[in-house]
């Protein structure tokens, strides 16, 4: 098999969909040792080996760059995204490139795993991970909406199969789109193994850097972007009791995404008030071991394509309340506590029952664990790889 895949997204700071790149590649030059994948970093094109070396590993951050220099990284990347033509002119420069040296390779199967096709004129995939632009525009800069509305049509006449990371995505693609069924796939996101149970001992170095305490705080991981609800998070917070509240504070984490300012800004007060914890971005390392220390783990997130937190923290052991009706809902299987969409009440809810009931938690524990079990970057880049066979 030869196969192009886009690895334009492992540019630091690694975001979800980078997540998914790295991982599928390292899965798939795993699993198709005989095969050939060149990959397109947005300027030159690599091998498997080259990319995966050049990272070190699955989860390794980029050398040297500390947690401030990704987050004003970050905030450089939202601040051109915003400007007039920046995807149009960025995407029209890439695929210029792209195409150039796609025309010598005859034959590959292109798989773009970030949305919109490159010219290629042989067999292609694309990965959907989700319509939040569609359903939820306003929680994007508006140039990055414009352009995935004019661009995700094209892709999807081109693409010879379509992946999406839930049966939901995947059942809204095929409506809005009118699209056969036949030739999209929903294919599950996969834990990385260093998500585990781990004890206080375990936990110790990482947690008193950061002035926790195993098993006696509340976490939520992701970008600081209106879609994930934690402005919801927040007013649930508030309504807890004080007691509980300094019993268990609130520690999120996360890098800044965009339209975020009165967000931050009213993290950033009830921090000061010692009323949460705010960790910015916290680095590969140790992220495993701030899941693993958490009493509870709430990620409250109006919309997803899947939502990998949810699975990463049931496969560290902690007790999870995310939102009803979503993507994260439909691959816990019951695994996880559920709230009411756009309800702080039903979120506080939820929180309070969790932190209160130890045997409560246990039970979610025990589910979490067992349901995170069925889920793997082997098999996500297995059931690709059957794609792949199914259209070469």
């Amino acid at each position: 098999m030869r196969l192009l895949l886009n690895t334009e997204s492992l540019r630091p700071p690694l975001t979800g969909i980078g997540n998914y790149t790295l991982n599928l590649l390292d899965q798939l030059h795993a699993q198709a040792a005989d095969s050939t994948i060149d990959c397109f970093d947005g300027a030159r094109w690599l091998s498997a080996t080259e990319v995966l070396d050049g990272h070190g590993s699955v989860h390794t951050p980029a050398p040297g760059e500390a947690p401030g220099a990704r987050e004003l990284t970050t905030r450089f990347r939202s601040f051109v995204r915003g400007l007039p033509f920046a995807y149009r002119a960025r995407s029209a420069i890439r695929s210029a490139v792209f195409r150039r040296e796609a025309s010598k390779r005859k034959g590959y199967i292109y798989h773009e795993p970030n949305f919109i096709l490159k010219p290629h004129a042989g067999p292609c995939v694309a990965t959907i991970h989700d319509l939040s632009f569609v359903h939820y525009p306003h929680f994007h800069p508006a140039e990055r909406v414009e352009w995935l509305n004019r661009e995700l049509p094209r892709t999807l006449a081109r693409a010879d199969y379509l992946i999406t990371d839930s049966e939901i995505v995947r059942q809204e693609l095929i409506e809005r789109y009118n699209l056969s069924a036949d030739v999209v796939r929903a294919i599950y996101l996969g834990a990385d193994k260093r998500f585990i149970p781990r004890g206080p001992q375990q936990t110790a170095s990482v947690l008193t850097q950061h002035g926790l305490e195993h098993g006696r705080y509340v976490a939520f991981v992701g970008t600081l972007e209106p879609r994930k609800g934690l402005a919801q998070l927040l007013d649930a917070w508030s309504q807890l009791p004080n007691a509980l509240r300094r019993a268990f504070p609130l520690v999120i984490a996360g890098a800044p995404g965009w339209r975020n300012s009165d967000l931050l800004e009213r993290i950033q007060a009830m921090q000061a008030r010692g009323e949460v914890k705010y960790l910015r971005f916290v680095c590969a390392e140790e992220l495993p071991l701030i899941y693993s220390g958490a009493a509870v783990f709430a990620y409250p997130s109006v919309y997803e394509g899947f939502g990998l937190p949810v699975l990463e923290a049931m496969a560290s052991g902690v007790p999870v309340v995310c939102t009803s009706g979503t993507s994260m809902a439909e691959f816990a299987q019951g695994a996880a506590a559920l709230h009411e969409p756009g309800s702080s009440e039903s979120l506080a809810f939820q929180l309070s029952a969790l932190l209160e009931d130890e045997g409560l938690r246990d039970g979610y524990i025990h589910k979490g664990l067992l349901q995170a079990q069925k889920f793997s970057w082997e098999r996500c880049a297995r059931e690709t790889l059957d794609v792949y066979r199914s259209i070469g």
